[in-house]
């Protein structure tokens, strides 16, 4: 009989035993599990041994198991079946607070397991015999099971202590609302007997205790009841609701003492193990469960008292290859005995590892430019209104963040016929000269790739060449009205709008200092807010030029502080709308940076009808390599070290880092060799181009990503994590990890890519030539891709960028005599 060592496991006492006992029956128990998982599961087998793990001759210990990702779940739970497809009887989804949801293959075999751990374990603290439930949900029965979702299984799971069930969310036009009425009218009917209130954590509290708190609500439950909640507290984040005070109103609004209300902890991908709040101030593990902690970079195993992700230990999975799982929940080992006599190893949960946040390169030239001798630039405590502008004194400043944003825009407008009057070249050859400051080693680490690709574009030839560019081929329109035709029957001349107003996202200072460049060459005033994520980058670039001046040779003379008073950064709560739509009513042209959410507050501020938008939103880039380009070895990793530049600068926050690289095949070096060549050279760019810092958020990101690729293809990466190649033969365009993890994909034809190209992708790094260049290109263009660079350069910022001339969106052109027609 299959797992015939678990069955005796789960006929156990759930926290009553000998550790001695334990020990002896949960190894072998284990062993058989994940013996059966390697030789009934291709995936799981592929996983064992890209770890160099096989259970049919381990002899270690349980935390020398490679443990499971719970990720992998999320992107591979309905393939991991260890079982025949004809014995899964259900599937279970997570409830995908944070993302995707874990989809869990359950057979006959594993419920059974299930429901006998779960009675024994959440038994033991609300007792074996059956009573009343208050069910804090919908009825499924009603006709609302679709509004349920993923939280019907686990409601089905605990019904099994139930002898009757009632439901108090009622729902009214998708609107939940709490029957008050309907749960009097229950309890009264209990007549003393004890019951068990059930519901999902933020629901019970979000639509049952602070609503009836409010209302000063109270229902007097017998003497001897229960309430447990189950879910995590992620949602209650925001409402800054600690565990005492979610006990404290709950004993209130249904008479219980705080010690009754039980916090259970548990996760899909090992349903059935519960692990309840215990009195002594922690949750145990059964009979039939182990935990570990693991830090987060390393996934070393830490000893009691410190903090990191918990990993739990089961046999009971027998359908999936759950057994060995790694979540992204932090916890924390509690050494001692337990004062109330239950067994079983201690722990508390301390919250879920937050999603990697996304450093763009902005963040990255902030770092670069910190120093310890800077004041900060903005005095004003946080949320509050900052500024910095030369063009008048700070202190004339009063009243609201809107009534502060009004002055400073009629202050810059008081500017903008002194700037429409100076020589563009003039402008050109100051911002050169100034831009050579930037790379003082007082102020910046010059081995920021951010900080040398701004270098290198305020060159003055470049930037005379960006204003060529962006300015019908000729600078000077800039000026005044030039010829537009070979004839001169008409001239043009390209006029300012007049104020440009920047909203910039906190990653973004390196890009947005490109197009408030573009914008002062184009003879605009701008105003720009900053976020709080700024940490008084942008302002230091501009400071630097403060007391200079350049002349140009023709003798004409610019001075630094005048160009500052054409520009002004300020500050405020990205919460207050007052002074995000005074902004926005000031501008002639507005430029928006950052992801959806962001760019999507400043297009619904109210602003001129005439207004010209610049929207500078998420863009997503890859690379791709036609069969030609890898013609040899030698070829082929001189590409890599390209591609691997690409996706190394920046460390892949840039809109154009690459992240995919789809590989033609028919090529004389395959795409599994090429992904072999990519990681070599990643190694050797990490080397030459440092990596960023890394938040344990991060290092989680690019482990789970690995996680995933032990099992579905091939991983190849440093122990440090500061780079990753991830090969699978699936064609897809996967999500980005970002943190220098590149995926790597083989195509049948070049072409096949161009179905992954949506208006998201800005950038494609193109490594074809000829025909079959243009025809991937033109297709690709087609469905929004704007850029085609080779290889190793597509994050050298250029003119257009995202397909736009900036220049041009930021001028009006005038035209004097003709037509031409």
């Amino acid at each position: 009989m299959a797992g015939l060592l678990t069955e005796k496991l789960v006929k156990e006492p759930a926290f009553y035993y000998k550790k001695e006992k334990k020990d002896e029956m949960f190894f072998p128990a284990l062993m058989e599990e994940l013996c059966f998982h390697y030789d009934h599961n291709a995936l799981y087998r592929s996983f064992c041994d890209n770890k160099g793990f096989h259970p049919h001759t381990f002899h270690g210990s349980i935390e020398e198991i490679p443990p499971v990702q719970v990720s992998v779940f999320k992107e591979l739970g309905g393939r991991l079946n260890s079982v025949e497809k004809e014995n899964i009887r259900l599937t279970l989804q997570s409830s995908a607070t944070s993302g995707i949801p874990s989809s869990i293959l359950v057979d006959a075999v594993t419920a059974k397991r299930q429901a006998k751990a779960m009675v024994r374990v959440v038994g033991d603290y609300i007792g074996n015999e059956r009573r009343p439930f208050l069910i804090m949900d919908v009825d499924p029965a009603a006709g609302f099971r679709h509004i349920l979702g993923a939280r019907y299984a686990a409601v089905s799971g605990y019904l099994n202590f139930a002898s009757e069930a009632g439901y108090f969310l009622k729902v009214d036009n998708s609107h939940y609302y709490f029957d008050t009425d309907g749960i009097q009218a229950y309890v009264k009917k209990l007549k003393g007997q004890s019951a068990v209130v059930f519901g999902f954590t933020y629901i019970l509290y979000s639509e049952v205790l602070k609503p009836l708190s409010e209302r000063k609500f109270r229902i007097k439950l017998p003497e001897g009841s229960r309430i447990i909640h189950i879910g995590g507290w992620k949602k209650l984040e925001s409402e800054k609701v600690s565990k005492e005070e979610f006990n404290r109103l709950a004993a209130n609004v249904f008479g219980v003492v705080p010690q009754d209300v039980i916090d259970i902890y548990g996760f899909t991908e090992q349903m059935g193990l519960n692990y309840p709040d215990c009195p002594c101030g922690c949750k145990h593990t059964p009979f039939y469960s182990e935990v570990a902690v693991r830090d987060v970079v390393t996934k070393e195993v830490l000893p009691a008292g410190k903090e990191g992700l918990l990993e739990f230990v089961s046999p009971i999975p027998h359908s999936y290859p759950g057994n060995v799982i790694l979540t992204d929940d932090i916890g924390v080992i509690v050494d001692g005995d337990c004062e109330y006599h239950r067994g079983g190893r201690r722990f508390r949960v301390l919250g879920r590892l937050k999603k990697a946040e996304v450093r763009g390169c902005g963040d990255i030239l902030s770092d670069k430019l910190k120093s310890a001798e800077q004041k900060t630039v903005f005095d004003a405590a946080e949320g509050a209104f900052g500024l910095y502008y030369r063009g008048f004194d700070g202190e004339c400043l009063k009243g609201t963040a809107a009534d502060s944003i009004q002055i400073v825009g009629t202050a810059l407008r008081s500017h903008l016929e002194w700037l429409r009057k100076q020589p563009i070249d003039a402008l050109i050859g100051l911002i050169a000269k100034v831009s050579e400051k930037w790379d003082d080693a007082s102020l910046s680490d010059t081995q920021s790739q951010g900080l040398k690709f701004l270098l290198a574009w305020c060159r003055g030839e470049h930037l005379a060449k960006i204003a060529d560019d962006g300015l019908r081929g000729n600078r000077m329109c800039a000026d005044r009205f030039v010829p537009s035709d070979d004839n001169g029957v008409r001239a043009i001349h390209a006029v300012s709008l007049g104020l440009v107003c920047h909203w910039l996202a906190g990653n973004v200072q390196v890009l947005g200092m490109f197009v408030l460049i573009q914008s002062i060459l184009a003879g605009n005033v701008n105003l720009i807010r900053v976020s709080s994520r700024d940490n008084g980058v942008f302002v230091r670039l501009l400071r630097a030029f403060e007391g200079e001046a350049y002349t140009t040779p023709g003798g004409y003379r610019i001075l630094g502080d005048d160009l500052l008073a054409c520009v002004a950064v300020v500050s405020f709560d990205h919460s207050d709308q007052g002074a995000g739509a005074a902004m926005s009513g000031l501008a002639d042209a507005r430029i928006a940076w950052g992801g959806a959410e962001a760019v999507a507050a400043v297009a619904a501020y109210p602003c001129r009808y005439d207004c010209t938008d610049i929207i500078m939103g998420p863009k997503l880039s890859f690379s791709a390599v036609s069969s030609e380009a890898l013609s040899d070895e030698r070829s082929a990793a001189k590409l890599a070290r390209r591609i691997a530049v690409d996706a190394s600068v920046f460390d892949q926050t840039g809109c154009a880092s690459a992240h995919n690289v789809f590989v033609e095949k028919g090529g004389n070096v395959k795409p599994e060799e090429f992904a072999k060549l990519l990681s070599a050279a990643m190694a050797k760019v990490a080397v030459q181009i440092p990596k960023g810092p890394m938040t344990p958020e991060m290092s989680a990101a690019v482990h789970s990503a690995r996680g995933i690729y032990d099992f579905k293809g091939t991983v190849y990466g440093d122990p440090e994590s500061v780079w990753t190649v991830l090969y699978s033969e699936d064609e897809e365009l996967s999500s980005p990890v970002y943190s220098r993890v590149v995926f790597v994909h083989p195509m049948e034809h070049l072409n096949d890519a161009v179905r992954f190209v949506s208006e998201d992708i800005q950038t494609i790094g193109l490594a074809a030539v000829g025909e079959k260049a243009m025809e991937f290109a033109v297709r690709a263009a087609r469905k929004g891709a704007v850029r085609f660079p080779v290889c190793g350069r597509m994050l050298n910022f250029e003119s257009p960028w995202d397909g736009m001339f900036v220049m041009e969106r930021l001028v009006r052109f005038v035209t004097l005599g003709g037509p031409v027609v």
